[in-house]
């Protein structure tokens, strides 16, 4: 769906307002967080990936933070907090999926959940095919693979 042909960039392009590692293939964002870092830092990293795309007005993001280190799994109240901010940074519209080591997934997902009570489209595999999969359902199921206020009828 989406082709290596499209892929760019977005770090440092005049008038994006992008950050180091942002990448878009297509109307897809990619985002890989690496080396060593809190959960605090990593949060706050994310967050800001997550709301460069959406000012991009991509469709949808993939975020693998398994090049992450420096911290062990978070505890329920840094999963709280990491819900809420990728949640507040995607909004109601924009389809996040997280891949991250098997470790660092917590059984009942909390963080996902406490995303998805707010309204936010995100979701956690332990894998990047999974993810990707997950994704490319959520878009081709609904728009088709377009946004509706991104549609050009010219």
């Amino acid at each position: 769906m989406h082709s290596q042909a499209s892929r760019s960039t977005l770090a440092g392009k005049s008038g994006t307002g992008c950050m180091k590692g942002l990448e878009q293939i297509g109307t897809r964002a990619f985002f890989r967080p690496a080396g060593t870092m809190t959960v605090e830092q990593g949060v706050r990293l994310v967050a800001d990936a997550i709301r460069a795309a959406r000012v991009l007005r991509l469709d949808d993001m993939l975020v693998d933070i398994t090049g992450a280190t420096g911290f062990g799994p978070p505890g329920v109240f840094e999963r709280y907090e990491m819900g809420a901010s990728w949640a507040s940074a995607a909004g109601a519209h924009f389809c996040v999926a997280i891949v991250s080591r098997p470790e660092l997934i917590d059984p009942q997902k909390i963080g996902t959940v406490v995303a998805q009570n707010r309204n936010a489209i995100i979701d956690v595999f332990n894998n990047e095919a999974d993810a990707l999969a997950w994704l490319d359902a959520r878009l081709g199921a609904t728009y088709r693979g377009r946004r509706p206020d991104a549609i050009d009828e010219s």
